[in-house]
């Protein structure tokens, strides 16, 4: 199988892995399109590897996606297969980094694992900014460093800035809130918000829809609950 290097966006399709913190930096997933179709992706704070073919293509493509700040639509033509493999919030690679056989993708998984770059420190930083009563200067607290220092941190990592681990973070997790039916209201102050309006203005940001409308959307409330920054 031929492989050439491009840069394919990222859908995620149907998967279900636990959010556990001891769990692999990498996770892998597939999706074929049976129809022509255009997909909506949602900012999830993680990076993919991608493998593409149809036949409309006649060859394999790998590619590693970029960060999304806003949602996003993908044209996936019918028959086309994708193989991504997700990498853990805050982790990053470089395709040229990963060796892989033109003939053989069974030890991309194992090669992309070795290959990525994680920062422990980092991930933790992560995973405190998306907690609902935190904030950028109550995290650098924690960490013992002024907010400057924070945001140095992420910069020498190639990360996105604190604030978008914040912002994005807190609106994935308050995502996760919404099957339960509780009021809007009542879960904007629980997620940190300072009201309901707050909030909405959040959603429609990071996903397009306000909280009443993406309980309506149970494709892109399942696209949310997959493992992402807030639920890996």
């Amino acid at each position: 199988m031929a492989l050439d290097r491009w840069r394919f966006p990222a859908y995620l399709g149907p998967m279900s892995y636990p959010a556990d913190e001891s769990g692999p930096r990498v996770h892998r997933w597939t999706y074929t399109a049976e129809a022509d179709e255009v997909a909506l992706v949602l900012p999830d704070g993680c990076i993919d590897i991608l493998v593409s073919w149809s036949d409309r293509i006649g060859h394999a493509l790998i590619g590693v996606t970029d960060l999304d700040f806003a949602p996003r639509q993908v044209k996936l033509p019918a028959g086309t297969s994708l193989i991504g493999y997700r990498l853990r919030p805050g982790a990053t690679i470089r395709l040229d980094d990963v060796q892989f056989g033109r003939d053989d993708l069974c030890g991309l998984e194992a090669e992309i694992d070795d290959r990525v770059s994680y920062d422990q420190e980092a991930s933790e930083i992560i995973d405190i900014l998306g907690l609902p009563d935190s904030s950028v200067e109550w995290a650098a607290r924690q960490q013992g460093v002024s907010e400057r220092s924070l945001q140095r941190h992420f910069r020498k990592l190639s990360l996105p800035s604190p604030a978008f681990w914040r912002q994005l973070g807190r609106a994935r997790r308050a995502v996760q809130a919404l099957p339960c039916r509780a009021p809007i209201a009542e879960i904007a102050l629980e997620y940190g918000y300072s009201d309901q309006a707050h909030m909405t203005r959040e959603f429609v940001r990071w996903f397009g829809w306000t909280p009443a409308q993406l309980r309506q959307q149970s494709g892109a409330m399942n696209d949310l609950a997959q493992p992402g920054l807030g639920n890996w």
